[in-house]
């Protein structure tokens, strides 16, 4: 299912920016290659969702870089294979069966949206956005409760709550449907079409392939730290959780 093809059970990737909710601060954000520093969005952030699909991201503390996985459409049949930058294949399997494995290496479940977002102006471009740890809680019981406007409307974010757990305090995205004008809803849709030609690209390499090469919108070893805005689920993530 997509916006361009509701029904649907060597490109380059289209994307040309990554967001990630940023649980310390309450933002969105992205990280500038250019600039070599994250750049904050702000907490008012309001996209269109073209498709989205299941990975892998984290920390692995004994190689000091990060968790990286390749994309799935079903987490429930097809296979992730999880590597670690300097630390080489951490897990491989269906998620369900390796999900111990990847959250003892420091990994978690991330939801990566592909979506259409006004960069600077009127015009739409391709972007992603992540969302892992409480946000991804958030974001799957908006999925739940707004399945139907998913892929008719744009998503707003709009503010956050604050959560505690243990001594560590985070903030989860306030996550609304608004409408959208036809002419808009025609742009996604062609914005989209072009996602889902990267995805048959992408889709007909061996998993294998596909992790081979480390994801292009990851920064380098050099530059990755340890992530300083860590958001633990609400509660523990069960198979039933996971939506996809």
């Amino acid at each position: 299912m997509s916006r361009s093809n509701p029904h649907e059970n060597g490109t380059p990737n289209p994307a040309t920016r990554w967001f990630e909710w940023n649980g310390e601060h309450g933002t969105v954000r992205y990280y500038d290659k250019e600039k070599k520093e994250n750049v904050e969005v702000g907490s008012d952030f309001t996209f269109i969702l073209l498709d989205r699909l299941g990975t892998v991201g984290g920390w692995h503390d004994p190689s000091q870089s990060a968790i990286y996985a390749n994309e799935v459409k079903d987490t429930r049949q097809d296979v992730l294979i999880v590597k670690a930058f300097k630390g080489g294949v951490l897990a491989e399997g269906l998620y369900k069966d390796i999900k111990d494995r990847v959250n003892s290496a420091g990994g978690q479940f991330v939801a990566n949206c592909y979506i259409a977002f006004k960069n600077g102006g009127d015009k739409l471009a391709i972007g992603s956005m992540k969302f892992k740890g409480a946000a991804l809680g958030a974001w799957m019981d908006f999925e739940k409760e707004h399945r139907a406007d998913l892929y008719t409307k744009a998503i707003r974010i709009h503010g956050f709550t604050e959560g505690k757990k243990g001594r560590v305090v985070f903030r989860v995205p306030t996550l609304s449907v608004v409408p959208i004008s036809d002419d808009t809803n025609a742009a996604a849709v062609a914005l989209d079409k072009q996602v889902q030609e990267f995805l048959k690209g992408y889709f007909k390499r061996t998993k294998r392939d596909q992790v081979e090469q480390a994801p292009e919108h990851h920064v380098s070893d050099e530059e990755m730290s340890p992530p300083d805005d860590y958001a633990p689920p609400m509660e523990p993530l069960t198979d039933d959780d996971i939506p996809f």
